[in-house]
């Protein structure tokens, strides 16, 4: 069977003033129908490269500069042959493919002795097929050169140029089509089974067919990858218009009218277009999807953002997806989300995924073949379950270590940089950075070896068919002992951390009239001295706005932080700044948290400035420390843009240190670097602990991260503390249901790892403005507790408070939901259409049955619903589904693993 898509001998490079940037360096991939392949690799590595040019998205100063890009589609061959007039190939495309691999091969000096022996078979097999350019012909001539001894480099010019000249088309047809043709058909008129359309040889006009028709693509950030001055349903409506309703329209000042204000006079299709909307956005879990067509992207949540994204990809039911690191700005629960939908959408559609990524855990769990990619190259593919059990490449080995697991003491991360791309070394490019590199590694082409079973397809780019992994990492991997934890040095009392929210001048005079945002609302603490302390959560929970109020880097609204036995909050100014000398933190983005206009030596010396220390001797003390991080001293005189994203943030961690602090708070200090750099840090802040004696709170959402580098953690949502306990304890035995779902949640890299139980999360988090009564996770909780005399299932009383929680916001359109066109068949039999009342509306709000008083109640809401009765309507739904975890606050107990849960709340109901 044809491969959907082919990548061969790819290459795409980009024109700077010191040469070409080998970005993406002769890669051979393929996709099969409704495959997942995922492309992994440190930052650099040219997977983002790779992904643009296979839709020809490069822009200048780069280009594709050899290779062939092909996708397989009959449907597409057909539209183009009869739009375009010279887009038919008399050619077979795997003879081409095959003729333009030995020219790569050749020009790059690359000569095996079967090579002209190999040409004349090709040049035999055009026997029987068309031949107007006489290919045939040039092939024995290049065969003949080189059994004279002529120079290959010389002879695969020759053939690149005789390929160029026979190959004027960009459409590739079947067998059975092109003896139609040679029969005197035409080739609009011949039916195709099989058509491959050439993306590198196309013209602009076809590539556009391609992109967002027949390729989708979800790009890395949603918020900058949509408009925020246009609305999401008419950012899907575009992709649809292009490609399905009307296509391309001409440039005029009236068509550009119509692109601006689609919904004047324009379109007669335009009901139907945003029907289709309407449909994507149900298809990806936006909830009253036809309301919210018209919002922003600023309205959105972040998973709904990245919801709205894998919409416009796949409006237009491509048969490929890209997914560019689509999940790397996301939590755990969020990123467990989007997965889990890209994955059922896969199932619906058919479609196969490109799934880009350096998390080793998605990959695990998402896609069935792997390809590495190391400085341009794919220096091993094979199914993801060989990889991970047998990884044959140093460069697959060791970025698999560099993975925090609960077995390892110590991480071990890969030693050195992804190497210039301008200037690479002779023959492996991972050698320079290799545990295993021998003499012969550094010179010459690697072959690919086949490792594994005969009947596995697992290749690797290295001369190794087998190296001594038990020696990897043997050096200092044992961690020393820990120094003994003591006494709280940091205790946290209370404190409450409020926003006013400002409309205006006089508002920030008099104060304004607006509920302020609870960012943190009243935790306590105890951070103990030689620590590491974790704090975790979702985006938006409060923990970096925490870790500041902690260091009165933005002061408490309320609450007490006590420091060594000092309340900051009694400090004057000019002691809390010299108090500061033993606070410090390394801040979560270090691109945006140095002076681009000060070189890494100015950063670690401007403490020591302020604080009037190591007079006389500040530039040793900077080199002190340099070495202590691990930076390089020829890296004193370089500015930010001049540093890796790993040392950038060793100058940070320098500049946290260069006071001699006691406690640092370190917010999400590795969220941005790749898993070996990743791995570099972690160690680096174990060592510094040790040495220095630091204690640590570490503020994260990786959770395996966390799990590795902490001795407590500390769950945060909403604003409020929900359970402590040592580490392992609260990993092995979690309590609070939040903590149980943010496990959950947590990628694992093993592909054979039963992830059926996991509990996917649902919805986002409420606003701190106005936050939940009761437990603030019970809009979200899957345990959340019923009444004690309500018989119902947990699953359909998770569905009825979420049913609850819409009407009390006031967000149930029931117009639009009976309106609406579902995506399911409708002639399919429903869980919940047992010809009851208002069969849409539950079939709409609930996934099975409801039955007697809680059925009863529903059914009733609905009722005062239509009547326009929304008061009576919740008190409806109050009076039958109040739970306590919405009438009570949980006190977080006193035990030695605290949990705030009405779970392990021993009070009665209603006491």
């Amino acid at each position: 069977m044809t491969d959907l898509l082919s990548l061969s001998a790819l290459r795409t490079q980009f024109r700077t003033e010191r040469g070409a940037v080998k970005a993406v360096d002769g890669i051979d991939l393929s996709i099969e129908h409704g495959e997942t392949v995922g492309l992994v690799g440190e930052s650099g590595s040219g997977k983002s490269v790779t992904a643009l040019s296979a839709m020809d998205l490069v822009d200048d100063p780069g280009e594709i500069a050899g290779g062939r890009i092909t996708l397989a589609d009959a449907s597409l061959a057909t539209s183009l042959l009869d739009e375009f007039d010279d887009a038919y190939v008399p050619y077979p495309s795997g003879l081409i493919d095959a003729v333009a691999a030995v020219s790569s091969d050749l020009r790059a000096g690359r000569r095996v002795s079967d090579t002209a022996a190999e040409l004349r078979g090709m040049a035999d097999d055009l026997a029987d097929e068309a031949d107007p350019a006489d290919l045939a012909s040039d092939l024995e001539a290049a065969a003949g050169r080189l059994a004279d001894d002529t120079d290959p480099t010389v002879v695969g010019e020759d053939l690149e140029a005789a390929l160029a000249a026979a190959v004027d088309g960009f459409v590739f047809l079947d067998a059975d089509a092109r003896e139609q043709i040679r029969g005197g058909a035409k080739p609009t008129d011949v039916d195709i089974h099989e058509g491959i359309v050439d993306v590198t040889a196309a013209p602009e006009a076809a590539v556009r067919r391609v992109r967002g028709g027949e390729m989708g693509m979800i790009f890395q950030d949603p918020m900058t990858s949509l408009n925020p001055a246009v609305t999401v349903g008419e950012q899907i409506a575009e992709s649809l218009r292009l490609h399905r309703y009307g296509g391309q329209k001409t440039d005029s000042w009236t068509n550009g009218i119509r692109e601006i204000l689609p919904k004047i006079g324009g379109r007669d299709s335009d009901d139907e277009v945003m029907d289709e909307v309407v449909r994507m956005l149900q298809a990806v879990g936006i909830p009253e999807a036809k309301q919210r067509v018209d919002d922003y992207p600023h309205e959105f949540s972040g998973g709904m953002r990245q919801r709205v994204l894998v919409a416009i990809a796949l409006a237009c039911r491509p048969n490929l997806l890209t997914a560019d690191e689509p999940t790397t700005a996301l939590d755990v629960t969020i990123q467990a989300q989007i997965l889990d939908l890209i994955d059922d959408l896969q199932a619906e559609f058919g479609m196969s995924v490109l799934m880009i990524t350096h998390d080793l855990g998605v990959v695990a769990e998402t896609c069935d073949r792997v390809a590495v990619m190391y400085a341009g190259e794919i220096v091993e593919e094979g199914p993801v379950e060989e990889i991970f059990a047998n990884p044959a490449h140093p460069y697959t080995y060791t970025l698999l270590e560099s993975i925090p697991t609960e077995e390892k003491e110590r991480l071990t991360p890969i030693e050195g940089n992804v190497p210039d791309l301008i200037d690479m070394p002779d023959g492996c490019h991972f050698a320079p950075r290799c545990p295993w590199a021998e003499p012969q590694c550094r010179e010459g082409e690697i072959p690919y070896l086949q490792h594994g079973p005969d009947e596995v397809d697992h290749r690797s780019k290295c001369v190794h068919e087998t190296f001594d992994k038990t020696a990897y990492g043997s050096d200092g991997v044992e961690a020393g002992a820990r120094s003994a934890i003591g006494d709280p040095i940091v205790e946290v009392r209370g404190m409450k951390k409020y926003y006013q929210q400002e409309d205006g001048a006089l508002d920030r005079v008099f104060g304004g009239g607006d509920p302020s945002v609870k960012a943190v609302d009243g935790i306590d603490l105890d951070v103990r001295e030689r620590e590491t302390l974790g704090l975790v959560g979702e985006s938006g929970c409060g923990k970096s706005t925490a870790g500041r109020a902690i260091l009165h880097l933005d002061p408490p609204t309320d609450g007490t932080v006590v420091f060594a036995g000092e309340d900051l909050g009694s400090l004057s100014k000019s002691d809390l700044r010299k108090r500061r000398k033993d606070m410090q933190m390394v801040f979560q983005d270090p691109m945006s948290s140095l002076d681009p206009r000060m070189t890494a030596g100015q950063t670690i010396m401007e403490p020591l400035k302020i604080h009037d220390l190591a007079e006389g001797r500040r530039r040793e003390r900077v080199f002190e420390l340099m070495d202590a991080v691990g930076l390089e001293r020829g890296q004193f005189g370089r500015y930010p843009h001049e540093l890796s994203g790993g040392q950038r943030q060793r100058v940070g961690i320098a500049r946290a240190l260069a006071v001699d602090p006691d406690f640092i708070v370190a917010d999400e200090p590795v969220s941005a670097l790749d898993v070996s750099v990743q791995a570099q840090i972690i160690n680096l802040l174990e060592d510094l602990q040790e040495e220095f004696g630091l204690t640590f709170l570490f503020i994260a959402h990786d959770l395996s991260v966390v799990r590795h580098i902490s001795d407590r953690v500390a769950v945060m949502y909403l604003g409020e503390i929900v359970e402590v306990a040592e580490t392992d304890e609260l990993f092995e035995t979690p309590k609070h249901p939040y903590t149980k779902a943010l496990l959950s949640a947590i990628p694992e890299p093993d592909p054979l790892a039963d992830t059926d139980d996991r509990t996917i999360l649902k919805g986002d988090v409420p606003s701190p403005i106005d936050p939940p009564s009761g437990c603030r996770f019970r809009t979200r909780c899957p345990s959340v507790i019923p009444p004690d005399d309500l018989n119902i299932d947990q699953g359909r009383y998770r569905e009825v408070m979420f049913y609850r929680q819409r009407l009390e916001s006031g967000d149930i359109d029931l117009d639009a939901i009976e309106s609406e066109v579902r995506i399911e068949d409708e002639s399919a039999p429903t869980a919940v259409a047992d010809g009851g009342e208002h069969p849409k509306l539950f079939e709409y709000f609930f996934d099975g049955p409801l039955s007697g008083e809680a059925r009863s109640a529903v059914a009733e809401s609905f009722e005062l619903l239509k009547e326009d009765r929304w008061d009576e309507a919740e008190a409806t739904l109050r009076e039958t589904f109040e739970s306590v975890c919405e009438r009570e606050d949980p006190q977080i107990d006193e035990s030695g693993h605290p949990a705030a849960c009405h779970l392990y709340d021993e009070r009665p109901d209603g006491a």
